[in-house]
């Protein structure tokens, strides 16, 4: 099987399983990176710690001593190799923002790239603390990206911290009044809850603001709204 049908079995399918099938007796270094992904998007963050260290990579084995609260080992780490990524720049910033360190200025790419993918890594691994130290520094991150609000409100919707994520999307509503995506989310919110009268006017002001805003009309045609 080639390297394109694996990542579509990784990234679109998430056929896990299938793909330790395929990969179990490869010895690749790139077999070892994507398995060390499936474990650690599985909750396995030890299993996935031992394929990244056969992979060789830093970063991989740093992000899972950082899940595992082995913050110190992980900081030595990539302050070695921190030039070498973008992406190992940003955790650092992580890690120093959950230290209530301010010092480290991160890029308007790296917020949009990988904040929300690591907010919903720290939900799959219950580190409520980290959670809640991120999301404090959503006032510091908007200086950087003021779309971040919006971000941390899709995270918490999509782990059913509705009330949480009312008022992220609202927040970032009161700087961005005119993002459908954000109107819709909040409408998704609403149906969560069961106010379906909150949500057709979440869904209508997202059609508003974009006119011909498509998951908006769908919405509004499931709830029999013209």
């Amino acid at each position: 099987m080639t390297q394109d049908s694996i990542e579509k079995l990784f990234y679109i399918d998430k056929n896990y399983s299938g793909i330790r099938n395929l990969l179990k007796n490869s010895k690749e270094i790139r077999s070892f990176n994507i398995l060390g992904k499936i474990e650690l998007y599985s909750g396995n963050v030890k299993e996935a710690y031992n394929y990244f260290n056969k992979a060789q990579n830093i970063y991989g084995c740093c992000y899972c001593n950082f899940l595992t609260e082995k913050i110190n080992e992980a900081k030595t780490i990539l302050n070695l190799v921190k030039e070498t990524s973008s992406a190992v720049n940003w955790l650092i910033c992580i890690i120093n923002l959950i230290e209530d360190n301010y010092n480290q200025t991160p890029t308007y790419f790296q917020i949009r790239n990988y904040y929300e993918q690591d907010l919903n890594m720290l939900f799959l691994y219950n580190k409520t603390e980290y959670i809640n130290k991120l999301l404090l520094a959503n006032s510091y991150l908007e200086y950087f990206n003021r779309e971040v609000y919006k971000y941390s409100g899709r995270v918490l919707l999509n782990n059913n911290k509705t009330e949480e994520a009312k008022q992220y999307l609202k927040k970032s509503l009161d700087i961005f009044y005119k993002d459908p995506e954000t109107h819709y989310m909040l409408g998704e919110l609403y149906e969560k809850e069961g106010n379906f009268n909150n949500a057709q006017k979440a869904y209508k002001l997202a059609n508003e603001v974009n006119k011909g805003y498509f998951p908006a009309i769908n919405k509004l045609k499931e709830l029999g709204s013209n």
